[in-house]
């Protein structure tokens, strides 16, 4: 199983609408698990479920199992563990490896092919879990300038993570979103992150596509949709790039 962390830490960066529509395209072929580690459980509602006020995939922080809280989605492949929704992590003094924890007791990887991590765009003891069992990282960043310092401060995170606490991660990928061809800040603000972090660790962007924060009221992500949309194109076309560069 690859595990594939969507995070920020500034938000507003799609990284929501990333994880949703990956993890949906890869269940088209694979078995996918899709864990949602932001209490605000948007990633839930994404894929035509709702977050949880009494379980959830947060519930593992006080002695559940994550297995206990799967439910099913728009898709039979995809697997979601939704969101606790009054979760609190500082309620918590030390929660350091219990997703990981969880994965091995459980045996998670004989299950699933992919396992795809929505975080909250914050760096506490939920990020720190979902990057300790991190494959691959991918990073959805808005082309200005504090998205691209939110970039570097995102990679620095991975960095301390691999460094003090052994995480293997093999990739981490940057996606500019909400991406506008014809504004300079734009194309700026990417050619600032291939020079700090190297041309081939940024995917080809996502454009501007009113469909996509529309997904999120039908519950279905913009993968799935009958009509092809230039959101639905460019997230497909992500999803191959992102298989090519990992497997």
């Amino acid at each position: 199983m690859r595990t594939i962390v969507v995070s920020n830490r500034k938000g507003g960066s799609a990284k929501t609408t990333t994880a949703v529509n990956l993890a949906t395209e890869l269940a088209k072929k694979y078995s996918v698990l899709l864990i949602d580690f932001d209490t605000q459980g948007h990633a839930s509602i994404g894929v035509g479920s709702v977050p949880s006020d009494d379980s959830g995939a947060h519930s593992i922080f006080f002695g559940k199992t994550l297995s206990e809280n799967f439910v099913p989605t728009v898709l039979d492949k995809l697997t979601l563990a939704p969101a606790h929704a009054l979760f609190d992590v500082y309620e918590y003094s030390d929660l350091r490896g219990v997703l990981k924890n969880r994965f091995k007791k459980e045996k998670i990887s004989d299950f699933f092919d992919y396992c795809i991590i929505d975080t909250a765009p914050t760096f506490d003891a939920l990020l720190k879990n979902s990057l300790e069992v991190a494959d691959v990282v991918v990073i959805p960043f808005v082309p200005h300038h504090l998205g691209v310092i939110a970039v570097g401060q995102m990679v620095r995170a991975v960095y301390q993570m691999s460094t003090q606490m052994g995480a293997n991660i093999e990739h981490v990928g940057m996606l500019p979103v909400m991406y506008n061809p014809h504004i300079n800040e734009h194309k700026e603000s990417v050619a600032k992150v291939e020079s700090a972090f190297g041309k081939s660790k940024v995917f080809k962007p996502i454009g501007t596509d009113i469909k996509l924060s529309q997904q999120f009221e039908s519950g279905e992500p913009i993968v799935l949709m009958h009509k092809r949309t230039k959101g639905m194109k460019d997230y497909t076309r992500f999803c191959k790039e992102l298989l090519k560069r990992i497997e």
